[in-house]
């Protein structure tokens, strides 16, 4: 849970980040925060218990974070939690509590046949256990990757190792959802890390030297800081009703001193302060401040920091509540991942005997150095793009050569369809009228052909245009020009059109008279010439004769 609503009241400290910005440093990681994300895809299969490989889609999701953080060649450090800390033995009740019911309800909805229902109860009540810590652990072994499992809190060691320095294994950063870290005094923490590396950076220096910000914590350091976060309610005391995180940071800034904070709180809940929070508040201070963590070097535990004589003075009876003592033997077996802490007992050895598991094919590559793996990605990358890069070539070739093809097939028979009925008017022995109709140029593509007589052109009028119309029976008919009105549309003017008729009387002999009809405009509607048969009798008709 961490700090209550505290992300949100320092939001104007929040700097978005790309986690490259730690390129060629060591970053740690709260492992356990990861491996609850990751349970959220395969909740429903380890809530159940379920046979197969998807309930460890949980170690794909952490090793697909660690392979995005080593290419951009950041070393990162895992830390998980190790055992439970006295003090929080409450929060961690509560917290068992909730999940059992949820698991409760989730049965039920699976019952009734409600499975969106209950996969989202299943996910609030998957919990994260050590065996399944244990898994991942084995494959960052066989990945060459540095882990740690703290003695009690990942919090409070990775807050120790941020006080390292670079040559004694410290860290430049902590990822992490918890903002528990901030109270523990990291130095910077990265939050709502994407897969992509994306994140939301919190620089605890940059907080106390920034007054001109709101929140101001100019008069602030880490220990008022921490008793802040405290008294706003952490995992290890519940805050006193009607104390936010905005009350809390008001009366730290306006007392600055943690001890009359508490005064003031008293004299002004009364009743409704509990009476032992005096002493509760100090231990949650204590274990922020003082928390047993493991130290590599000496193979031991040892306290965050230096405890004070008035801290050992205050707490005769012990001070327990940071963590019990363990032996240097048990405290560096659980560090490596040796024993369980929760039973301190040994793990299986063997990785592949744990039920029906098998690595994932995404996690289930020999170790090699990150250049080599890089290199070889490259070359497989480049390969299947020179091979695709063939397949769309060919494919816009094939596409190109069809594409005149069909237009080429289509031509003639529209050719064809287009004087098919002229064809069947006129005597099969009438070859030269069919070969000069043939020659008639067919342009599919453009709306109108370039020799249209009745198509407005900008430099030519349409005085001189003659149309030859074809009529094969005695009495007069349309003039045949589908070719014309299939290619054109739209009403046309046409002044001083000269019209030719011929009209063959018999297969033998045809008469035929020519006529110049000038002054009238003929209206000329979709390529057609619709023109008056009883008007052009009236008029003078030359008619001539030709043998057909």
């Amino acid at each position: 849970m961490g700090i209550k609503d505290l992300l949100r009241f320092m939001k104007p400290y929040v700097d978005p980040i790309h986690i490259n910005k730690y390129s060629g440093q060591r970053v740690g990681i709260d492992a356990y925060s990861w491996l609850h994300k990751g349970a959220y895809s395969c909740s429903m299969e380890l809530c159940l218990n379920t046979e197969g490989d998807k309930k460890f889609q949980y170690i794909n999701y952490c090793m697909h974070r660690i392979d995005m953080l080593r290419h951009h060649d950041i070393s990162p450090v895992l830390v998980f939690d190790g055992c439970n800390i006295p003090c929080k033995s409450i929060t961690d009740h509560d917290r068992h509590s909730k999940r059992k019911g949820n698991l409760e309800l989730a049965m039920e909805k699976l019952k009734e046949g409600n499975i969106n229902a209950a996969n989202e109860m299943f996910q609030r009540a998957v919990s994260i256990t050590p065996t399944m810590a244990h898994q991942l652990i084995q494959v960052l072994r066989s990945e060459n990757i540095e882990f740690v499992v703290a003695p009690y809190e990942a919090d409070a060691q990775l807050a120790y190792l941020c006080s390292l320095d670079v040559s004694e294994g410290g860290i430049a950063a902590v990822i992490s959802e918890d903002s528990d870290l901030l109270a523990y005094g990291c130095s910077s923490v990265i939050f709502k890390m994407d897969r992509y590396g994306n994140g939301e950076e919190i620089v605890i220096d940059k907080v106390f030297d920034s007054p001109g910000r709101v929140p101001s914590f100019r008069h602030f350091d880490k220990e008022l800081f921490t008793g802040m976060c405290v008294l706003a309610g952490c995992d290890f005391l519940p805050s006193v009703p009607g104390i936010g995180i905005a009350k809390a940071h008001a009366l730290v800034t306006k007392y600055r001193n943690l001890d009359r904070v508490l005064s003031v709180l008293k004299y002004e809940k009364g009743a409704q302060m509990p009476e032992d929070y005096f002493k509760s508040f100090k231990q949650a201070v204590a274990v922020f401040q003082h928390a047993r963590i493991y130290d590599a070097a000496s193979k031991r535990l040892k306290h965050l920091t230096q405890l004070p004589e008035t801290l050992l003075q205050y707490f005769v009876e012990g001070l327990d509540f940071l963590g019990p003592e363990i032996s240097s033997s048990q405290a560096t077996a659980i560090a490596l991942g040796q024993l369980d802490p929760s039973t301190m007992k040994g793990f299986i050895s063997e990785f592949s005997s744990c039920s029906s598991y098998q690595k994932p094919t995404a996690v289930s590559r020999p170790s090699e150095s990150l250049s080599s793996q890089h290199s070889k990605r490259a070359s497989k990358k480049q390969q299947t793009s020179t091979e695709s890069c063939f397949t769309i070539v060919s494919s816009q070739n094939t596409a190109t050569k069809r594409k005149p093809q069909a237009s080429t097939d289509q031509k003639p028979k529209l050719k064809i369809d287009h004087y098919s009925n002229l064809e069947k008017l006129i005597s099969p022995s009438e070859d030269n009228i069919l070969s000069s109709v043939d020659t008639i140029p067919a342009k599919i593509s453009s709306k109108a052909p370039d020799n249209n007589p009745f198509k407005i052109q900008k430099q030519t009028k349409a005085e001189d245009l003659e149309v030859i119309c074809i009529s094969p029976t005695q009495t007069s008919m349309e003039v045949e020009t589908k070719y014309f009105t299939e290619e054109q549309s739209g009403v046309t003017e046409v002044d001083d059109v000269q019209i030719i008729c011929v009209t063959p009387d018999s297969q033998k002999s045809v008469e035929s008279k020519s006529v110049k009809k000038t002054g009238d405009k003929k209206r000329v509607r979709s390529g057609k010439i619709v023109e008056d048969i009883a008007e052009s009798k009236k008029g003078s008709i030359l008619n001539f004769f030709s043998r057909v």
